[in-house]
């Protein structure tokens, strides 16, 4: 029985646990993590949707070159940047943010080349822009 009064003595005398102020820094210091990792967090999202919306406007860039290409003879053509289709969705169907216009125009570069140029514009909040511009042999 005495050694049971030994160990409760110790017991009595010490004090345990974290100050205030240690408990203050710590939430401080997990506060500042939890921040950076947000704001991280919010860049790749920002990031990973704009990615998405380039994607979206190259693909309907190149079907409009495609459609364009395979036309048996192609004439000078300006639909920039007032014509051409406007308010389209990824489908190419209506309703959605891409505006799409294209040019076809002599080459410079030689008698039978047509310059194809297609445009995809759309606005996440500012103004953005895909072009895509190849060369066509025309007879």
């Amino acid at each position: 029985m005495l050694m049971a009064q030994r160990s409760a003595l110790p017991l009595i005398g010490r004090q345990e646990g974290f100050s205030y102020s240690e408990v203050m820094v710590s939430i401080a210091f997990i506060t500042v993590a939890v921040l950076g990792f947000s704001l991280n967090t919010i860049g790749v999202i920002q990031g990973n949707r704009l990615s998405a919306d380039v994607t979206i406007a190259t693909n309907l860039a190149q079907d409009k070159m495609e459609q364009l290409k395979a036309q048996p003879s192609l004439g000078n053509i300006d639909r920039c940047p007032d014509s051409g289709e406007q308010g389209i969705a990824a489908t190419g169907a209506s309703g959605g943010i891409y505006n799409r216009c294209w040019t076809i125009k002599d080459s410079p570069l030689g008698s039978g080349l047509k310059e194809i140029g297609v445009d995809v514009h759309w606005r996440d909040p500012e103004p953005r822009t895909v072009t895509l511009t190849t060369l066509v042999f025309s007879e």
